[in-house]
């Protein structure tokens, strides 16, 4: 139950973060981003198995006074995303590609999807677990 707000804490922050990129270079994808039923709940079950790492490295992050630490923490979060990214068959470039395209104006109707595929999967789990 309360991993229903986690869907709320990823879109109202837009903060599913780009992997490796700095947000000088992102730009949003030129070409429309059509996925499959297959894609969407595949970038769903990224988002969702990358946030608890991304809350605890923000944790971590606004703790630390040190620029290296600071710096550090960042490179494990890359680090552990890259792999949680790529174990679901999925490269970081389609990863940041859908990112840009769903935090864009154009991108809205491919984040509704992401959205109701995130809720699925996090209700589907909650009746799992006793």
């Amino acid at each position: 139950m309360a991993q229903k707000g986690l869907v709320g804490l990823i879109w109202v922050c837009t903060w599913i973060p780009l992997v490796g990129v700095s947000l000088a270079v992102a730009q949003t994808p030129a070409t429309p981003l059509a996925l499959s039923d297959e894609q969407v709940t595949k970038y769903a079950r990224i988002v969702l198995e990358m946030e608890p790492h991304r809350q605890e490295a923000q944790q971590r992050s606004q703790a630390a006074e040190d620029p290296a630490t600071k710096d550090q923490i960042r490179r494990e979060f890359i680090r552990t995303a890259t792999e949680i990214i790529t174990r679901h068959g999925m490269t970081v470039p389609e990863y940041n590609r859908i990112t840009l395209w769903i935090r864009s104006e154009e991108g809205k109707e491919l984040k509704q999807r992401i959205e109701a595929e995130i809720l699925r999967l996090q209700s589907r789990d909650s009746h799992r677990k006793p």
